[in-house]
């Protein structure tokens, strides 16, 4: 399933009225995030590969691990996934995978396009289902990162458009591992 209409238009809404600037005018992922506490446990968030096999997140027990939520439609999503693209390259050195959980009715097939275009060709494909994202973290808006600890515990997000490869944010990111 995918997210609601409501949803859906509330998140293209909030796009619209995103910061129009390119990624590099948006605020630190480190300056924007906030601790989520206590932390809430997100054992149950659905992923699909892109063959649709379940990628549960036990498969990443005791790491951190990044878990970007976006649509391809999403401008501040498009803006901010290269940098992330160069973030996940830099953790991957720390064992800290980066998880870009993509919510689109285009598939796989959408998502392999939306990374041709913007020149991504590191990240996995991966795709959620809205309404277990809003059941299991309570989250309806595009871009938001969540960070989970080793036991799939929600202990910190960041809402909105990010600079992700930053030296603050790997900073921060490499601190909670």
């Amino acid at each position: 399933m995918t997210l609601s209409r409501r949803a859906l238009l509330a998140g293209g809404l909030a796009s619209l009225a995103a910061r129009p600037g390119a990624a590099n005018d948006a605020p630190s992922a480190a300056a924007l995030a906030h601790r989520v506490t206590p932390g809430t446990d997100a054992a149950g968030l659905a992923m699909t590969d892109a063959d649709g096999t379940p990628v549960p997140l036990s498969a990443y027990a005791g790491r951190l691990v990044v878990v970007n939520l976006w649509a391809p439609w999403c401008l501040p999503c498009r803006r901010e996934m290269p940098a992330l693209a160069r973030l996940a390259d830099r953790l991957a050195g720390h064992g800290i995978p980066v998880l870009p959980l993509a919510f689109t009715w285009q598939g796989a097939a959408g998502v392999r396009r939306f990374y041709r275009e913007i020149g991504v060709e590191t990240l996995p494909v991966l795709l959620g289902d809205g309404d277990n994202l809003k059941a299991t973290l309570g989250i309806e808006i595009l871009p938001t990162t969540v960070l989970l600890d080793g036991s799939a515990t929600h202990i910190a997000t960041v809402s909105g458009e990010a600079t992700w490869d930053d030296d603050a944010t790997f900073a921060w990111i490499t601190g909670l591992a």
